[in-house]
């Protein structure tokens, strides 16, 4: 299988006519001149989102001396948030804009798309988030950042007629550079490879799609083996990821915020030729299914002996998109699939595609 990945991966980049393809369709919906009263709201609010220029120097919001770190330190939980509010905002706008791309008038999308290109445009020519020097945590929140940004782009190039400029197109590589020169000699450490190292390949999958970039494609694919490679059966059924276990009373959570970046890498990869869903990536599908079982609290599967926090819905985002492609398997509950939305994936990614590729 690994052979048939190099093959296809050396046939894109061999390719000059075979672009990317990116996570979501091209929705081809009507288009209209922008709604001016709607441009003008986002604009005024646009400009309440200046460009992050502080480092990252943030630190963990967990209590350091539990090994599990599942508690958080009320203090610096505090500093944390105080850190990157503005950055999270930020996300939220974009994520918010992305839904009026959503809408039904015309109009209304086209002045999403303005707004969009707009709101990007301070953070590209700062170059926001890719200065040197990050703690482990300014870090973790770089590569965040990146996968919302790349979803994000993915999502308005879908939705509308949005294209990433030159400048937007340096940022973004500039990002996805700090984050694989982060991340790439922690693959040496498997005893180490946890959650964070998944974001990391997606942010950079997700980047590869919007650049058209098959080399930062082909180094996600790898981080997302090694990642497979970590599922491990339980004691008395279902599977787990050791390192996510080690979380104490937050086990469950990390393995569904774990599960968000394998499931769009496996379905971004399926799109471009990589049976990520085949072989060894079959062990995805009954990853997924245990955090189900440990979403609905049901006891099947792995059970922890630490009581567990309930696993909010946003920890969910990867179900809109497995369900998607096996509804079969694990169909989406009733109440509608945009509660599942993280800031990390630019909220919820249901109802992205026309057809299964």
């Amino acid at each position: 299988m690994r052979l048939l990945s190099g093959v296809l991966l050396g046939l894109v980049a061999g390719c000059s006519q075979a672009a990317l393809i990116p996570l979501f369709d091209a929705q081809r919906l009507p288009t209209a001149e922008p709604d001016a009263t709607a441009l003008r709201r986002c604009q005024a609010m646009a400009s309440g989102y200046p460009p992050y220029a502080g480092a990252l120097a943030m630190g963990s919001k967990y209590d350091q001396s539990r090994s599990s770190k599942d508690e958080l330190d009320e203090s610096a939980a505090s500093q944390y948030q105080q850190q990157v509010e503005g950055i999270y905002q930020y996300l939220a706008f974009l994520g918010q804009i992305g839904e009026y791309m959503r809408s039904e008038r015309p109009a209304i999308r086209s002045a999403a798309q303005v707004c969009f290109n707009e709101a990007l445009a301070p953070w590209a020519e700062s170059m926001a988030l890719t200065q040197p020097g990050a703690s482990k945590q300014g870090e973790a929140v770089r590569k965040w950042f990146l996968s919302a940004l790349a979803t994000n782009m993915m999502k308005a190039r879908a939705l509308t007629a949005w294209e990433i400029n030159d400048g937007q197109r340096r940022w973004l590589a500039a990002l996805a550079d700090r984050v694989q020169a982060h991340a790439s000699p922690r693959r040496q450490r498997m005893d180490l490879y946890n959650n964070h190292d998944y974001w990391s390949s997606w942010a950079v999958m997700a980047s590869a799609l919007v650049l058209d970039d098959p080399a930062r494609l082909s180094w996600a694919e790898r981080g997302y083996w090694l990642a497979i490679s970590q599922i491990t059966p339980g004691n008395k059924g279902g599977v787990l990821l050791p390192l996510e276990a080690a979380r104490g009373k937050r086990a469950e959570e990390y393995h569904a915020f774990a599960l968000t970046p394998l499931v769009l890498m496996a379905e971004a990869g399926t799109r471009n030729g990589l049976p990520l869903y085949e072989g060894r990536g079959e062990q995805l599908h009954a990853l997924a299914e245990q955090v189900v079982h440990f979403w609905r609290k049901d006891g099947q599967g792995v059970r922890f002996k630490q009581k567990q926090i309930v696993i909010d819905d946003h920890k969910m985002a990867w179900w809109p998109v497995y369900a998607h492609r096996f509804a079969d398997r694990l169909p989406l509950p009733e109440g509608g699939a945009d509660r599942f939305g993280s800031r990390f994936t630019g909220g919820s990614l249901a109802g992205l595609w026309v057809e299964l590729r």
